[in-house]
């Protein structure tokens, strides 16, 4: 274990987030593609596997009662194609909670105040001159457990999204 902390340039305390953090800085030198070696790229990702497993395990023997995060994709059309759904899903998002992270026109991740505390990652995909889109859904909150409705949360989308008025 002491390896994977020396490698992934880790101390304690460390969260599952700096876990993930320092795979993704070191996986982008030690890519392949990057210029980087297979077996370095291989080493990064076990180090970090051996340390979120640790950080699990840590969890579990608190008895913990968080069940990780709670995930569906759920999804709907508009009529629209990405760059307009986008603005729509985008205005949509402002009402329904606050957007976090954007990538137009092609994501969106918001944090939903109603009808459930919970993050949202928004994908829109061009379909036949028009678009999908997807959602994720997740826990916003880590210390606790917690189900969703996941089609109230689909239809809240759709039915914002449809009151919408764009000049």
């Amino acid at each position: 274990m002491e390896w994977a902390e020396n490698l992934l340039k880790l101390s304690s305390p460390y969260s599952h987030s700096d876990i993930e953090s320092a795979q993704r800085a070191l996986v982008k030198i030690v890519h392949p593609d990057a210029g980087g070696s297979h077996l370095a790229f291989i080493d990064v990702t076990k180090a970090a596997r051996i340390l979120l497993e640790k950080d699990e395990t840590l969890k579990r023997s608190l008895d913990a009662t968080f069940h990780g995060a709670k995930s569906d994709h759920p999804s709907f059309s508009i009529d629209a194609l990405p760059v307009e759904a986008y603005e729509y899903i985008f205005v949509a998002a402002n009402v329904l909670g606050q957007v976090a992270d954007e990538d137009p026109p092609y994501s969106l991740q918001v944090l939903m105040n109603d009808p459930q505390h919970c993050w949202c990652l928004v994908t829109v995909v061009p379909e036949a001159g028009g678009s999908i889109v997807s959602i994720a859904v997740h826990n916003a909150d880590d210390h606790q457990s917690r189900s969703f409705n996941i089609e109230e949360i689909r239809d809240t989308w759709v039915s914002t999204i449809n009151e919408v008025q764009l000049p």
